[in-house]
């Protein structure tokens, strides 16, 4: 017996609208554009120069990595993120810097002969952990002409739920932490490259 041909146009079309949702990914954010204009006026603050953050490879595709046991690392098919990921730590970076450090002009790129320092900043990991962290790692570097400081941040953030919205937030958060607690840091050594121009 053969069945009408609406029948089956009906049939595929769900079929067809069941894939198309199944496998439609899902994108994520840490850090959106900012409404407000990132160039700041002429001032007489001095200029920190921030170079775009720099990922470890595995980092550095579209999707979301997962660390599912020591030594295996998995990069989600169905979640990404919606930007580069270092243009949005970049971006957080230098909107958080800009709030705690205000003294300060924080500029993205190189701007030799013009900044009083320049601050490089190297991601090792942002990503989950199967035993429901997340971790951000890595290290940065201030060089003001003159002196070279540098320094290294590794934390552990739990999750305070399953799936990978959590742990984009938890991420978020984490960055939002590492980078005020670098600003704590920078502060002095900033202050005392002011001094010796």
């Amino acid at each position: 017996m053969m069945m009408p041909r609406y029948v089956l146009v009906v049939l595929l079309l769900c079929g067809l609208s069941a894939c198309s949702t199944a496998t439609a990914p899902q994108y994520y954010a840490i850090a959106l554009p900012d409404e407000q204009s990132g160039t700041l006026s002429a001032s007489q603050q001095p200029v920190v120069a921030v170079s775009d953050v720099e990922l470890a490879d595995y980092l550095s595709s579209i999707g979301i990595v997962y660390q599912q046991d020591d030594v295996q690392l998995t990069t989600a098919n169905q979640h990404r993120w919606a930007e580069a990921l270092d243009k949005q730590l970049t971006r957080a970076l230098l909107q958080n810097l800009r709030q705690q450090l205000p003294d300060w002009q924080w500029q993205n790129g190189q701007m030799a002969g013009q900044n009083i320092a320049q601050l490089q900043v190297k991601i090792r990991g942002f990503h989950g952990k199967a035993d429901g962290h997340a971790v951000i790692s890595g290290e940065w570097v201030l060089n003001t002409g003159k002196q070279q400081y540098s320094g290294q941040f590794q934390q552990l953030y739990p999750l305070t739920a399953d799936g990978y919205p959590a742990l984009v937030r938890e991420l978020r958060t984490g960055w939002q932490q590492t980078t005020s607690q670098l600003a704590l840091q920078l502060k002095p050594l900033l202050v005392t490259a002011a001094q010796s121009e």
